[in-house]
């Protein structure tokens, strides 16, 4: 079959590898499509970051190995132990692998399990024609969610559960650095949650843009205005009640902080390549406010799967290309590249 292959920094490869077949507890599925994520991007320009060149305890896979993790597909084969899925059944997926045993799996964090893998990362992912797959990390889709749509369940988990990270209540105000995929997943979440008003930072205008047409109160361009300012106009004087930063650099995780109010939260979900230096913690001790991080999901795939179905978010304006998979690397990885504005979301289709 043919797939595409990460070997190294900006190698990635169109090429032919063994079909796989499932072993115990896992599906084979025959992949529709698959999203490229911010995370994708980064261990092609730059990686390996989450790759590992290292066997996995779970996996056993270490680098070269095919990327991608936001996908859909069919069922075509599953392994010995599997009841809950059939040949034939459509579905989508997360990414965790884990150990099903320790601390953390056993109290629904599969997010945190120390020994836990990652489709795409530490095992072949979904840039292929097909893939394998523990089956607890593979959804049915139901007819009413196209396969389109179904590859994008995975982006939206992670916008989930940052606002369930978050602690959100009915009537908080919210900040969101970033209208990228995960910022407009967060504000979906965010939305969803029954966020009174949703201010967000981003300075392209084009995002800027689109993320006022779906109903942010306010679209802030920080390299204009000063935004910590412009946030305590629009709140009395206060700021928000929660800020999110999606962004992930040196600058954005302090920016964040300051716009939360006194006892506010702050919920950092951007991956940051660096350590922050001089980051005021006094500031943090002073006003009482809260830093939480939000590592991936822990399996809130249904939750969004029920939405979807149910209409009560419609994602597809963040799809804004769909390219063949033997065109991934020019017209999908480059692309976004070189047209971060005018992309959120390319799929890619074996």
């Amino acid at each position: 079959m043919k797939a595409l292959v990460w070997h190294g920094r900006q190698d990635l490869c169109y090429e032919d590898v063994p079909e796989p077949t499932p072993s115990l507890g896992q599906a084979k599925v025959k992949v529709h499509f698959c999203g490229i994520c911010g995370s994708d991007l980064h261990e092609y320009r730059s990686g390996p970051v989450f790759l590992s060149r290292e066997p996995n305890p779970i996996t056993g896979k270490s680098v070269p190995l095919i990327l991608g993790h936001e996908f859909s597909g069919k069922v075509v084969e599953v392994g010995e132990g599997v009841s809950a899925l059939k040949p034939g059944d459509r579905v989508t997926g997360d990414c965790i692998w884990s150990c099903g045993k320790c601390y953390y799996c056993t109290r629904n964090r599969p997010n945190l399990c120390p020994q836990g893998a990652y489709t795409g990362f530490q095992a072949d992912g979904a840039m292929a024609e097909y893939m394998v797959a523990p089956d607890y990390t593979l959804y049915k889709l139901p007819d009413s969610v196209s396969d389109e749509i179904g590859a994008l369940v995975e982006p939206l988990e992670v916008g989930f559960h940052t606002i369930r990270r978050s602690r959100l209540q009915i009537g908080d105000t919210v900040a969101i650095v970033g209208a990228g995929t995960i910022g407009i997943c967060v504000f979906w979440a965010a939305k969803a949650a029954g966020a009174s008003k949703i201010f967000v930072l981003e300075i392209s205008k084009v995002r800027r843009d689109r993320v006022s047409a779906l109903g942010a109160s306010e679209a802030i361009n920080p390299n204009e205005v000063n935004a910590v300012k412009a946030i305590h106009e629009f709140t009395d004087g206060m700021g928000v009640d929660i800020s999110i930063d999606c962004v992930g650099l040196p600058n954005t995780a302090p920016l964040t902080v300051e716009l939360a109010r006194r006892g506010g939260t702050t919920v950092l979900v951007g991956m940051y390549p660096t350590p922050i230096p001089d980051f005021d913690l006094f500031h943090v001790l002073s006003t009482e406010k809260v830093i939480l991080g939000s590592w991936a999901y822990a399996r809130e795939a249904p939750l969004i799967i029920d939405l979807l179905a149910r209409g009560q978010i419609d994602p597809s304006r963040l799809i804004t290309a769909k390219v063949a998979l033997r065109d991934g690397v020019e017209k999908g990885f480059k692309e976004l590249i070189s047209n971060r504005e005018k992309h959120l979301k390319i799929l890619l289709q074996p």
